[in-house]
């Protein structure tokens, strides 16, 4: 006789958790949020620094991304090695990169550790300690990721493209410095940089999980609260120069031509910043795309061909690369330039409009349902913006954006003679 199967029965209504939102900043201005996520069982918490590579002083360009290694060598109470296998012993994935205006260090684990892992972290961040030796080690490695990144053509020319548009300040060098200046910076250079940089005022802490904002105040807040009140008027420093219609070309050692079109805008709002993201989409960062479906799919020219964009606090930069063969490097380029002629004189169509918009409503959604990609677009914003947009709101807006307010953008930043070029021919 066969067993009867039991069947689970689901309510009619599932109930929906809401995800609570919330902000403190303490007397030293430095910023803590939470979003508290009941149904998962795990975390992920990030410490952002209001500090990149375009804070580094003339000379000693990649001072701030080595600092982002090295605090990790040596803290307080710990060895590098202590570090690393404590992490691993609270099943925590931990990691760290720079970007040219912040830095971001970030765990994700498990619930029920939160508090050893956020004591770890904290002291990583906030009480390192810096040593020669630890540092010769660091920049040995570091020279070995820019040697690396020099050995890759496609990153070499986007170092290109920045180095040109940019020219007049930082932003114009590459996040990892050069290896000359890496070799060169001295111990006190980087413990001066991180006391200068590191400041309460400048930081941002995420946390992001089954934890109320009461619950986490009351694990780390008594640290917070301990940060001495330490305040810098350096945003000043950060200078901003964008050169367009530049053309340039290099012959390298390589079996293919890269080549990369870009142009530098202004400061954007933020219903500019969607507008510049749905223009994106449709124009190469996406298989319906422009750009992917002429060249590659209709025409088989490239293997690679895409767009994309950088966001900063006072400029936003849009990109097209590809890499082709020598012989069919002009059709490409000619290709490509027609469709940023086209895309002037007769903006985007409608349905490619509402394409762009339902990729960028579905990686927004899909990206918060990750609680380390939420927790870094809070960084991210709160950093770059000083403040983020609740969710729910960003679906609404990305629909209120208008065909003509789209065409009025392309008409007034994208004008075919502003884009810039730059090419690499094998010799």
């Amino acid at each position: 006789m066969s067993k009867k199967r039991k069947y689970r029965v689901f309510p009619k209504e599932l109930k929906v958790f809401p995800i609570i939102h919330r902000e403190t900043k303490f007397n030293s201005g430095l910023m803590l949020v939470t979003e508290e996520i009941p149904y998962v069982d795990s975390f992920a918490v990030g410490i952002g620094v209001n500090t990149g590579s375009r804070d580094d002083l003339i000379g000693l360009e990649g001072i701030s991304h080595l600092v982002e290694h090295s605090v990790f060598r040596r803290t307080e109470h710990y060895t590098s090695s202590e570090i690393n296998e404590l992490f691993e012993r609270y099943g925590a994935y931990v990691n760290a990169f720079t970007t040219k205006e912040y830095t971001s260090f970030y765990v994700r684990a498990l619930s029920p550790n939160f508090k050893k892992v956020w004591e770890l972290l904290f002291e990583v961040v906030f009480r390192p300690i810096f040593q020669k030796t630890d540092l010769a080690k660091e920049k040995s490695i570091i020279k070995e990721e820019i040697r690396s990144y020099n050995e890759d053509p496609e990153e070499e020319i986007f170092d290109y493209a920045d180095k040109l548009l940019y020219n007049g300040c930082q932003l114009s060098n590459p996040i990892v410095g050069y290896a000359k200046n890496v070799h060169n910076i001295e111990l006190d250079e980087v413990v001066n940089f991180y006391i200068t940089h590191y400041l309460p005022s400048k930081i941002v802490i995420t946390v992001v999980g089954k934890l109320s904002h009461e619950e986490v105040l009351g694990l780390i807040g008594k640290e917070l609260d301990s940060l001495p009140v330490l305040y810098t008027a350096d945003s000043d420093t950060r200078t901003l120069s964008l050169n367009n219609g530049i053309e340039e070309k290099f012959c390298k050692h390589l079996l293919q031509s890269h080549f990369v079109y870009f142009c530098g805008l202004p400061q954007l709002d933020e219903r500019e910043r969607l507008v510049t993201a749905i223009l994106n989409i449709a124009l190469g960062d996406s298989t319906s795309s422009r750009l992917y479906k002429n060249l590659r799919e209709k025409l088989g020219l490239v293997y690679n061909v895409f767009s994309s964009i950088s966001v900063y606090s006072d400029n936003v930069a849009l990109y097209i690369y590809s890499s082709v063969e020598q012989k069919k490097l002009l059709k490409a380029r000619d290709l490509i330039q027609r469709e940023l002629h086209n895309i002037y004189y007769d903006g985007l169509k409608s349905t490619e409009i509402e394409v762009a918009k339902e990729q960028i409503k579905s990686s927004t959604v899909i990206a918060q349902e990750n609680l380390s990609e939420r927790m870094q677009s809070i960084i991210k914003s709160q950093l770059t913006f000083g403040w983020n947009r609740p969710f729910p709101e960003i679906i609404p807006l990305v629909d209120s954006i208008g065909d003509d307010e789209i065409y009025e953008f392309i008409s007034r930043y994208l004008h075919p003679g502003k884009w810039s070029n730059i090419v690499f021919l094998p010799k």
